[in-house]
């Protein structure tokens, strides 16, 4: 059996074939993200918030003093000066230099090559109570590897005869979910390159906050973290949603580390202007969650960890140097 885990790498593409730059020039300084094709997105903040469509991504900075009565048509206005189709372009704002940004690209290769993993044996075991091997024909065997193949975002495979998670049958399965007829499974195999997720962030926390505790109006100014998470693959809106968990998740862990904590030492677990945006491809393995038990999930949270740690280091000596 086949117990070797997926190699997951860092790597110097971001995901989703985005370009990345920033900006520096009449219309302002910002980091820019475009992708050639629309990316399905969730985002936090009013430009392009909600479920959407948009082909380019901006985080932009502000001075902490930006305030306006029509953020939108302001944000449009920039948008215009700086060439951008307001229509195509997702956007956050920011007081964080760019110069702050932190980022980190991860790819694993296709995970359908793991043939058991340590929690596929740990369902075995629940009903093999005989020194035989397991009856994979058994319909509790196939509960509990339908759960677990779920949990991975990988699709259940029930009903095809044989309890094997090889990369052909799982690739076919993905296919097949995805809308694509068997006779095309070899082509659209090759193209499913595994799982490849990029994160963008910044961090700035001079109005720190911890969630669930009050805090006057005068806090709340933009200091703001930014996370922004690209995603190479299908999501449903179930897993938008959790990739938004897991990212917040990683946030309030970098902060942790980070010591960042308010007057009376309790753990800072964000600002009061935090946003986040996730996008993906809409392409590729269907993931149906992003919680921290799955790959997509595992990856999300630490390349967001990995990003929030290397903007908030620079944050943190932005200010000794204050």
């Amino acid at each position: 059996m086949n117990t070797e885990e997926p190699f997951i790498q860092t790597v110097s593409r971001p995901a989703a074939g985005i370009t990345a730059a920033v900006n520096e020039g009449a219309a302002g300084s910002y980091l820019l993200l475009e992708a050639p094709s629309p990316l399905r997105t969730l985002s936090s903040a009013p430009w392009g918030g909600g479920f959407g469509y948009h082909r380019t991504i901006i985080n932009r900075k502000v001075d902490k003093t930006y305030a306006c009565g029509d953020p939108v048509t302001e944000m449009n206005g920039f948008l215009e000066a700086a060439g951008l189709n307001s229509e195509e372009t997702a956007c956050l704002l920011t007081s964080v230099h760019m110069s702050g940004l932190g980022q980190n690209h991860l790819r694993m290769d296709d995970p359908a090559a793991v043939k058991v993993r340590a929690d596929d044996e740990a369902a075995r075991s629940l009903f093999d109570t005989s020194d035989s091997k397991l009856d994979v024909s058994s319909e509790p065997y196939r509960e509990a590897q339908s759960f677990f193949e779920t949990l991975d975002g990988r699709p259940d495979i029930r009903g095809r005869g044989k309890a094997s998670l090889s990369a052909a049958a799982d690739r076919d399965s993905a296919n097949s979910v995805n809308g694509i007829g068997t006779g095309e499974a070899a082509t659209a195999a090759a193209a499913d390159t595994g799982i490849a997720v990029s994160a963008w962030v910044t961090v700035g926390y001079s109005n720190m906050a911890r969630a669930g505790r009050g805090l006057p109006a005068s806090a709340l100014f933009p200091g703001t973290i930014n996370i922004i998470v690209a995603v190479e693959g299908e999501l449903t809106d179930e897993a938008m949603v959790n990739a938004v968990i897991t990212a917040t998740e990683a946030k309030a862990a970098a902060l942790q580390d980070l010591g960042v904590a308010l007057e009376d030492g309790s753990g800072a677990t964000g600002t009061t202007t935090d946003a986040v945006l996730i996008a993906s491809t809409q392409r590729g393995r269907l993931h149906r969650y992003a919680g921290t038990a799955t790959y997509l999930g595992h990856m999300i949270g630490r390349s967001v960890y990995e990003a929030a740690m290397q903007s908030g280091m620079a944050y943190k000596k932005a200010l000794a140097l204050s």
